[in-house]
């Protein structure tokens, strides 16, 4: 009897795990860079989604993000960046001078910006968003 019930409780559980698309849930669940407003970082590239013609967004894991850092030059902490095709690039402000993530930050809150901007409207040297039009 115990014989018959092994295999019986083993197939049962095999079967309820079918239930369960562990694929997919461990897939999404990876610890990604966050942007202050809770978005992934993506990652530059210029590999198209053939489903939709845009191109393709690819998260930066949190165990990437030194890496990437290093190999594009980006100081520590980046969180946004501008692509040039492949290569992330630090934001600039109008005045022309790369900004860092802290730099950014500061900027966003000096000129009333819309957190998470990374390109400028420039009037006479000064920034506008979304936020100010």
């Amino acid at each position: 009897m115990k014989s018959i019930q092994l295999p019986l409780l083993l197939t049962s559980i095999l079967g309820l795990t079918a239930c369960i698309d562990l694929g997919a849930r461990f897939m999404y669940e990876q610890d990604d860079l966050e942007t202050d407003s809770g978005n992934a970082v993506g990652m530059c590239t210029t590999e198209i989604n053939p489903a939709t013609d845009r191109l393709l967004f690819s998260p930066l894991p949190k165990s990437w993000a030194k890496g990437y850092w290093d190999r594009n030059n980006l100081p520590k902490g980046t969180l946004y960046f501008t692509c040039d095709g492949s290569t992330p690039l630090l934001p600039k402000g109008c005045q022309g001078n790369s900004l860092t993530t802290p730099q950014l930050r500061r900027y966003w809150k000096k000129h009333d910006l819309m957190v998470g901007s990374v390109e400028f409207d420039c009037h006479n040297g000064i920034p506008k968003s979304y936020k100010n039009h």
